[in-house]
């Protein structure tokens, strides 16, 4: 019998990131769900107290400490893990023009949504790269697509998630010689979430359908791509 995959997610106490433990755990696979706070997870608890494979830890995906202490309980158990979803994320200055945008809320985005990605990234994939085997999924969104950027605002985080798609691309790139470690970015769409709000289209569910598809794409599928909706995206 084969060993179960084991993933982690983080940013998973609500929204597209609780949904996307729901989809995994559903496909037998162990999920480590990350909270900022324990406050904050008792949805997660509840699949636990349910005998589901969900494992809550504590992480600030902005803090290297806590990256790092974060990695070394995980590796207590694990040499790899098989599948990192970045899923943590900040929307700090939602339709604020450029020109009123406040120089610290953008350093703060950057330290959540490119920065702690790349923690994460530093922290996992060395392991996956030993086993050959692992999926990278950071989840980035529509807004950041350089194609469609014909309305303003919002600088400090589209622009975050364009440095992710970036970051998402060239990451690939390294690990060109992995052909079993894939890098990917997933667009959620507009979903019904404390971002997206009461008035959009999408349910979490359909929102983290792409991430769960990416996160368990056979070997040879691809790398280093954007999807919407299991869709080719454009930068």
């Amino acid at each position: 019998m084969s060993k179960p995959k084991t993933a982690i997610v983080t940013g998973a106490n609500r929204g597209i990131g609780l949904e996307t433990v729901r989809q995994l755990v559903a496909q037998n696979i162990r999920v480590i769900a990350t909270v900022r706070s324990l406050a904050d997870a008792e949805a997660l608890r509840d699949m636990a107290r349910q005998g589901l494979p969900v494992f809550v830890d504590v992480l600030d995906v902005s803090s290297t400490d806590s990256v790092k202490g974060f990695a070394e309980r995980v590796h207590e158990s694990v040499e790899a893990v098989d599948i990192l979803i970045n899923n943590a994320g900040v929307a700090l200055d939602k339709w604020v023009p450029a020109l009123e945008l406040d120089i610290d809320v953008w350093r703060q985005t950057m330290e959540v949504n490119l920065y702690g990605v790349l923690r994460m990234c530093q922290a996992f994939v060395p392991g996956m790269k030993k086993v050959g085997h692992g999926r990278v999924v950071n989840v980035s969104s529509e807004l950041g697509s350089l194609t469609g950027m014909s309305v303003g605002s919002s600088v400090a985080y589209r622009s975050s998630k364009t440095a992710l798609n970036s970051l998402t691309a060239l990451l690939a790139c390294e690990l060109k010689d992995y052909p079993d470690v894939l890098v990917n970015a997933s667009c959620p769409g507009w979903v019904k979430t404390e971002l997206g709000g009461a008035d959009a289209p999408l349910t979490p569910a359909q929102g983290a359908d792409t991430a769960v598809w990416l996160a368990t794409l056979p070997a040879g599928i691809g790398s280093g791509g954007l999807y919407r909706e299991r869709g080719v995206w454009p930068w």
